[in-house]
């Protein structure tokens, strides 16, 4: 489990789930200091290897070699000997040198090593070891879906992605990401495509010595994850196949049009139904197609929820339909329990239409921004294109570019197990409902509490997980909030420190706050999630889980006490006496400086989380991507446009222009005026 969970594309997991780190190298004898020289860049299409000096101090790397597939060192040009760097090269503090790779000879910025004879390819395994002259083991890229591979293994053909271009963000960082075009001998950056986390590779067996020659020609044939859809690959190979950033799945469904007018009726009697309806879905990501006949659907979203075609009381009309965006949840094996209906396990997808968001990127951004920054709690999301067809009709109505996301639930805990120390605790929803808010303080209240079960009413806590019984459930809940609000001092602290993963709730919150979220838990006691993974009232860790995140980046309104989103404090972000968690944990000195470096570390330039030309740079890829398809058979949201939802209080932010109007810009200024 440990290693499959590297295929969901989280950037940031690898240390949570095998321990990946920068291995550090053995000293040279002849060396004052420990090389830091590291694989920085892999071009499988320009074809070279990119290196990069990340000490303080110039460093002699004479005598280092490359070695691919554990078969031995990559070869010299004409391939009558093993390639090595020339004696007496140095490669300064921050620099950058460049191995060309299968005869490329081209000459870059930075250092320029020479030429390999050997090829890279991208489109099979490949394990790049980086040694010194003494065989020490300094640094190693690898792409391949064998876990743990190590030097004595016979090597694997299978690979985890197929790609031209990756590298670190930023330079000689843990992180790996598949990037849209190469920078050698610069720094890097660009539009990232996906996360490319790798397996850890065992190098303590001693390589195989000396045989060279390696070229593309060389391996097995790649493979995809065993067949999703059949049963006979794992969870979580199949929901990484699912939510591969790299594709643009297509979505289609056919509906009866008396079951179409029985949801038209059921939205006119109540619009905040939960019923499902029957229809048949097909899930296309490119490559292979996915059937499910009496596939289950049903109408999403709170005040977004509204009425897919017509108006009140209509009926659908034949070929001459009214359309209307809406959210939709998809389970597709709400009616057939069996295998053939899932891809691989994968049940159930969410898809959501870019309500209020001109830009269409603004929960995409969020979402991959926890990714990218290492909060695993965060859900998956790609972009998909919609069409619904009524049976009847000539031809299926497009609905557009659609985001599809993740559903939080059974499924969702499964494949995090390792990472939250198991799946069969409890999980809650937490909303802000007519019953008022999920603040975590007002536990005497048993009307804010309730059990999913299909039903259209709402609680501010919502049970999604039944392996335990609902009564036990709530009195740990219950025992949870009480604790919270009565310890203080040093008992609270400690207590906190105990129950919660502070680093990770805080970087949780660090994101939620930089993405200028306000209608969260903390301002408004809604749209998160939490989950003890353990059942009693002790024993257990809290997580808390981020989730609705279109309504940011300058989109918000005057809730509570936030007027800005982009210059409002984030120590004082919301009610510490209405919706006390937040505070409760920040008023402790030692946890108060994790939140603020965090916050620090979203907004530095040197790094590219929150940067304003890293953002714009990821933006316009996606805008790239999805632009040509926007157009749809609505008539709503034709266009994509840089700017907030026309109800914004700020309407004058913006996410691409290069002004002091530009959100990402505010952010910095405002936590460098104020944190620093």
């Amino acid at each position: 489990m440990k290693y499959i969970l590297h295929l969901l594309g989280w950037v940031a997991l690898c240390a949570a789930l095998t321990g990946c780190e920068s291995h550090t190298p053995t000293p040279t004898p002849d060396k004052d200091s420990e090389l830091k020289i590291v694989i920085n860049e892999v071009n499988t299409s320009a074809k070279y290897i990119e290196l990069y000096n990340k000490g303080d101090k110039p460093a002699d790397i004479s005598g280092l070699t490359i070695i691919k597939n554990n078969e031995g060192p990559i070869s010299n040009i004409d391939g009558s000997a093993d390639f090595v760097v020339a004696d007496g090269t140095t490669l300064p503090a921050g620099g950058f040198a460049v191995i060309g790779c299968k005869g490329n000879t081209t000459q870059y910025e930075g250092l320029s090593l020479g030429t390999s004879k050997s090829g890279i390819s991208g489109s099979k395994s490949l394990l790049l070891e980086l040694v010194d002259g003494e065989g020490n083991h300094l640094d190693y890229f690898v792409n391949t879906a064998k876990e743990k591979p190590t030097a004595k293994d016979e090597w694997d053909g299978e690979i985890l992605y197929s790609f031209d271009v990756a590298m670190r963000v930023g330079d000689g960082a843990d992180k790996w990401f598949i990037m849209a075009e190469g920078t050698p001998g610069a720094p890097n950056g660009g539009s990232v495509i996906r996360g490319h986390n790798m397996p850890e590779v065992d190098f303590e067996a001693e390589p195989t010595p000396g045989q060279g020659g390696n070229d593309d020609n060389q391996g097995s044939t790649p493979s995809t994850p065993s067949n999703p859809g059949t049963g006979t690959s794992s969870l979580a190979e199949s929901v990484a196949y699912v939510w591969d950033e790299s594709t643009f799945p297509e979505i289609r469904l056919t509906v009866k049009e008396d079951e179409w007018n029985k949801m038209l009726e059921t939205f006119d009697r109540n619009s905040k139904t939960k019923q499902y309806f029957k229809g048949d879905v097909s899930f296309f990501n490119g490559t292979k197609t996915f059937e499910f006949n009496e596939a289950g659907w049903r109408l999403r979203g709170n005040t977004s929820r509204r009425r897919p075609e017509g108006n009140g009381g209509e009926v659908h009309k034949r070929d001459n339909a009214d359309w209307h965006h809406v959210h939709l949840q998809f389970n597709f094996r709400k009616y057939h329990k069996d295998s053939a209906h899932t891809i691989g396990g994968v049940r159930k997808v969410h898809v959501k239409w870019a309500k209020d968001d001109p830009s269409y990127v603004r929960e995409m951004y969020c979402y991959d921004l926890f990714r990218r920054y290492g909060v695993w709690t965060a859900i998956n999301d790609i972009y998909c294109r919609l069409w619904i067809h009524v049976e009847g009709d000539k031809q299926p109505a497009y609905y557009g570019v659609y985001e599809m996301l993740e559903t939080i639930d059974d499924e969702y805990l499964e494949v995090r197990s390792d990472l939250f120390g198991g799946h069969k605790g409890n999980l809650w929803k937490c909303s802000y409902t007519e019953k008022g808010p999920a603040d975590l303080k007002d536990y005497s209240n048993d009307a804010k509490f309730g059990l999913d079960q299909d039903t259209d009413e709402e609680w501010p806590y919502e049970l999604k997980t039944e392996h335990n019984s609902f009564s036990s459930a709530k009195a740990q809940l219950v025992d949870f909030m009480q604790k919270l609000n009565s310890k203080s001092g040093q008992d609270l602290h400690d207590w906190l420190g105990e129950v919660i993963d502070i680093p990770l709730f805080l970087k949780t919150y660090a994101v939620n706050v930089t993405v200028g979220m306000w209608d969260d838990y903390w301002n408004n006691g809604n749209n998160y999630y939490m989950y003890f993974n353990a059942s009693g009232t002790s024993g257990y860790k809290f997580y808390f889980i981020p989730y609705d995140y279109d309504n940011t980046l300058g989109t918000s309104q005057n809730v509570c006490r936030i007027e800005d989103s982009g210059t409002c404090t984030p120590l004082k972000w919301g009610s510490n006496s209405m919706y006390p968690l937040v505070n409760k944990i920040i008023q402790f000195e030692d946890y108060k400086a994790l939140y603020v470096g965090y916050l620090k570390e979203l907004v530095d330039s040197s790094n590219s989380y929150f940067d304003q030309h890293a953002s714009a740079a990821r933006i316009r890829a996606w805008h790239s991507k999805i632009s040509p398809y926007v157009s749809n058979d609505t008539g709503e949201d034709m266009e994509i446009h840089d700017r907030p939802a026309s109800w914004s209080n700020k309407g004058h932010y913006r996410l691409l222009e290069d002004s002091n109007n530009n959100f990402f810009k505010v952010k910095k200024d405002t936590y460098n005026s104020i944190l620093n």
